[in-house]
C-alpha cells in the first residue's frame, strides 16, 4: 500500500468535514423546528456523504490507474531506446574492429616493405 499524497489527505480531510457537516444539519434543523422528519434528513445526509466518499475513492483509484499505466507506457519506450541505442553502439564497434583489422594489415604490410628496404640498402652498402 502507498503513502497518501498531502493533496490527497487534504481532500480526505475536507470530506470528512463535510460529511460530518451533513450528518449534523439534520439534528440541528430538527431541534429547531420539531420536526418528525429528522431521520429522513439523516438518510438523506448519510446517502450525500456516502457518494461523496465513494465519488472520491473512484477519481483517486482512476487517477492512479492512469498513472501506472503511464509508467508503464514510458517504461516501454525508454527500454525499446535503450535497446536501439546498444544496437546502434554493438553495430559501431563492429565497423571500428573492422576498421582496426584494415589499419593492422596495412601497418604489417608496411614494415615488411620497410624490413625488405632495409634490407636492399645494407646489402648496396
Amino acid at each position: 500500500m502507498r503513502q497518501r499524497t498531502a493533496k490527497e489527505t487534504a481532500i480526505i480531510c475536507a470530506a470528512a468535514v463535510i460529511i460530518t457537516g451533513l450528518g449534523i444539519i439534520p439534528f440541528v434543523v430538527a431541534a429547531q423546528h420539531g420536526s418528525g422528519k429528522a431521520g429522513v434528513d439523516l438518510a438523506v445526509a448519510a446517502v450525500l456523504g456516502l457518494g461523496l466518499v465513494l465519488g472520491f475513492r473512484y477519481l483517486t483509484t482512476k487517477k492512479s490507474a492512469q498513472l501506472e499505466l503511464e509508467g508503464s507506457d514510458r517504461y516501454r519506450q525508454l527500454a525499446d531506446e535503450y535497446r536501439r541505442l546498444a544496437d546502434l553502439a554493438i553495430t559501431a564497434q563492429e565497423h571500428t574492429d573492422l576498421k582496426l583489422g584494415d589499419v593492422s594489415a596495412q601497418l604489417d604490410y608496411l614494415r615488411e616493405q620497410n624490413a625488405s628496404l632495409q634490407k636492399i640498402l645494407k646489402d648496396v652498402e
